[in-house]
């Protein structure tokens, strides 16, 4: 998908959602030309509404461009992300931004990735002025004190030591570790364990103080609201925050020929491996689309060419998925699996060589067609709910305007077998194998 291309769909819900489609022979887009508004304060917060009233219910979220790829002490965006709520100017106490959704029924949760953090909440519409009031205190008046800096940080390095023991997140982090060799993007995106422990307090105040500015902020806002009022609370709440001059972003390092190969033993039963290749950055949106087809090609449903493959090679897996995550600056495109060690290098061998056969020659048109409809559907059902489309829309907004959604679909639409070829990668940047050696076993 736009956001996150991941080898687990729902394929029987396609046939359902081409029989919605408003127009024949066009696919359906959650985010057609014209579905939302938007307007910029003169202190520069960015505001995008769309408005919904089917249900009496709003959801908003802050973005703040600026996750752990940024170029700050590796680690601190993410902490900063559990501080801001930990009291702020209004909300004094611990979670007591939090808490106040709650008491009226809402819910709340913030991400930091690579590009940006985000703090989201869904209420009644009723309690939309306590929803903007809320999190505009979150993102322009959180205390960050020492006693929350102290106390978060057991529950910081706990979630750290859960990704370590999950080997797939871990596969994946070593991944972007290796295949970018010095852009902030190969850091995790919640630091280690050894970053947290370097960071104090006065680190992340810095983050918040860099990043936490208007100008470098949006609201989106989805549901029962109209642009009018929307516009009238956030103005209210954020028109006061001050501007701020902005850190250059990172500039994209140079491409690589080298392939680094490394291996992290661990003692998990068999070997887990990823490869990792160059995607396009978000700007290039009929790259980030050919790359997002090229994923549901390989891997969708699960019974992808990649499996289709690695079955007539012999190779057994036990486990695999694919990922690509849209970002701001070059992307990665990973392709993992959990095979015997004996086979791990037979896999890989077996992955390039399907690659470059699709390097060589394009799919016929109607697997492409098929392509198309699947991820239409995707986009589709990820897309339910306002939380949903708020969530997708604030990913692009920070990325790359949230208007680029609207053209996504009308991309899909247009690609050509011919720019699917193009969009094949054929030499990996990294392959990390994890556990087991893949010469052990032989």
């Amino acid at each position: 998908m736009p956001t996150l291309r991941a080898a687990r769909v729902a394929g029987i819900v396609i046939l359902l959602l081409l029989g919605l489609t408003a127009f024949a022979g066009s696919l359906p887009n959650p985010f057609p030309a014209g579905c939302m508004i938007t307007r910029v304060l003169p202190n520069g917060l960015r505001i995008v509404v769309r408005e919904d009233h089917s249900l009496p219910i709003i959801s908003m979220v802050v973005v703040v461009r600026g996750g752990s790829g940024a170029g700050d002490m590796p680690g601190a965006a993410h902490y900063l992300e559990h501080l801001t709520l930990q009291g702020t100017k209004h909300y004094p106490d611990p979670l007591a931004p939090q808490y106040a959704l709650e008491k009226v029924g809402g819910v709340s949760e913030a991400v930091t990735s690579r590009d940006m953090t985000r703090y989201q909440a869904t209420v009644e519409s009723s309690q939309a002025k306590l929803l903007v009031d809320v999190l505009a205190d979150v993102a322009t008046g959180a205390l960050l004190n020492d006693e929350s800096f102290a106390r978060e940080r057991p529950t910081v390095l706990s979630e750290i030591q859960g990704m370590t023991d999950d080997p797939q997140a871990l596969l994946l982090n070593l991944g972007y570790q290796y295949s970018y060799r010095s852009h902030p993007y190969r850091a995790r995106t919640t630091g280690t364990i050894e970053d947290v422990l370097r960071l104090s307090v006065d680190d992340v105040r810095a983050c918040y103080q860099r990043r936490y500015v208007p100008n470098n902020m949006s609201v989106v806002l989805v549901g029962d609201i109209t642009s009018l009022q929307a516009f009238s609370l956030v103005e209210a709440a954020f028109g006061n925050a001050k501007t701020a001059t902005l850190p250059d972003w990172p500039a994209a390092e140079p491409a690589s020929r080298e392939i680094v190969e490394t291996h992290v033993a661990t003692d998990l039963d068999g070997t887990y491996q990823v490869l990792a290749f160059p995607a396009p950055p978000v700007s290039d949106l009929n790259g980030v689309v050919a790359t997002d087809l090229l994923m549901s090609l390989l891997a969708g449903n699960g019974d992808g060419l990649l499996l289709e493959q690695w079955t007539k090679d012999g190779i057994q897996v036990y486990d695999f998925g694919a990922e690509f995550v849209s970002a701001r600056g070059p992307g990665r495109l990973m392709i993992w699996a959990l095979t015997r060690p004996a086979q791990a290098a037979k896999l890989r061998a077996s992955t390039m060589n399907l690659l470059a056969s699709l390097a060589a020659t394009p799919v016929a048109a109607e697997t492409l067609e098929r392509v198309k409809e699947r991820l239409a559907a995707d986009l589709l059902m990820e897309n339910e709910t306002y939380s949903q489309q708020a969530a997708m829309l604030a990913f692009y907004e920070g990325l790359n305007g949230a208007v680029t959604l609207t053209r996504y679909i009308p991309a899909v639409e247009a690609l050509t077998p011919a720019q699917l070829r193009a969009a094949v990668p054929t030499r990996p940047l990294a392959w990390v194998t994890l556990g087991h050696r893949p010469e052990e076993g032989q």
